[in-house]
């Protein structure tokens, strides 16, 4: 996960009212994913669930 602008050859998915720009090879792998942001020791961030097949 990265902060980058998206490119022209990102798909564009709007998740829980943020968009969010993947790369178009690993577009179907994310389809089950989720995302949200979490409080941890180190702060707030953004951080995808899904499945217990995902890596985390």
């Amino acid at each position: 996960m990265s902060l980058d602008e998206a490119t022209e050859d990102d798909v564009i998915e709007e998740i829980n009212g943020i968009k969010v720009g993947f790369d178009e090879t690993i577009y179907s792998q994310t389809k089950e994913l989720t995302l949200e942001v979490r409080e941890t020791p180190e702060g707030k961030g953004l951080m995808m669930t899904g499945t217990e097949s995902d890596c985390c």
